[in-house]
């Protein structure tokens, strides 16, 4: 090749390079701009004034009633499932959410099958992606140990070691429903299948919590339960609880939060020094 052709060859190499940076700084230019123009006009998520009026009434309610408790409940969460569909998790996290428990997983209250909630894998990721730490909780109906235990082992094989930043909740619940099959079941029965489910999930690596409202209440205080677990109590259209010594207050079915489309969510107070979770 003359000496011509190989001045020419570099000359066209090196207009390329100058055409292929210029195509590429003006590509990210226009990925700053889009950026730009999109901070400039997005309007952070926030959490309605009517939730944040209830919010602060529920912490004077819960200092008012509970006056010796040194760690009052001041951390906002949600808890979701199904129910709630499609979830902007970012706009959730911009209006001031602090965590979320996310149902994994159900059994039917009349078929007895388990079955994981459909929105439980979009969730989970959606909500860690955003920055809120998490926990999960299962709808029980069991009617025996054996089924405490299937269910146990059923939410430890779904996650499979997946690390959480809050507990794996028991949420047993007895349905109106004559149906349900866990109709007649007695108190004891009911607090035995709580324990062993609680210990199966403790065994498997995770901090067990138990979900009661004053109907359950009862029940698993005299079984010893509440003493040993942590507590996540629901109670709504108060302004002060009835029990004491609570790590999560449940205290609305009819939440709005943004990022939650046409659908209301349960609200949480969690206690400040409740597992160290960071802001």
């Amino acid at each position: 090749m003359s000496k011509r052709r190989k001045r020419r060859s570099k000359v066209r190499l090196h207009r390329v390079l100058i055409l292929l940076f210029t195509a590429a700084l003006i590509l990210y230019c226009l990925i700053i701009a889009v950026g730009f123009v999109r901070n400039l006009f997005h309007r952070p998520a926030r959490l309605p004034e009517e939730e944040k009026t209830e919010q602060s009434m529920i912490q004077s309610g819960y200092a008012q009633a509970c006056p010796d408790e040194i760690a009052s409940l001041t951390r906002f969460g949600i808890d979701v499932s199904q129910y709630q569909e499609s979830i902007d998790w970012n706009s959730v996290k911009e209006s001031g959410v602090e965590y979320a428990f996310i149902r994994v997983g159900a059994r039917g209250y009349v078929s007895g099958e388990i079955y994981e909630d459909e929105t439980f894998l979009e969730n989970l990721y959606g909500a860690k992606e955003a920055g809120i730490p998490v926990g999960v909780y299962f709808f029980s109906q069991s009617v025996s140990n054996e089924e405490a235990v299937e269910e146990a082992e059923y939410v430890l094989s779904v996650l499979n070691g997946y690390s959480l930043e809050l507990p794996v909740v028991f949420d047993f619940e007895l349905p109106a429903d004559e149906q349900a099959r866990t109709h007649d079941l007695n108190s004891s029965e009911i607090a035995s299948q709580a324990q062993v489910f609680l210990e199966h999930i403790q065994q498997g690596g995770y901090q067990p919590m138990l979900y009661l409202n004053s109907g359950l209440f009862s029940i698993y205080e005299n079984a010893g339960l509440t003493e040993q677990w942590p507590i996540w109590y629901a109670e709504y259209g108060v302004s002060q609880p009835d029990r004491c010594g609570l790590d999560i207050w449940q205290y609305s079915e009819t939440g709005t939060i943004p990022g939650i489309s046409d659908h209301t969510v349960d609200l949480n107070l969690m206690r400040q020094d409740f597992l160290k979770i960071q802001s």
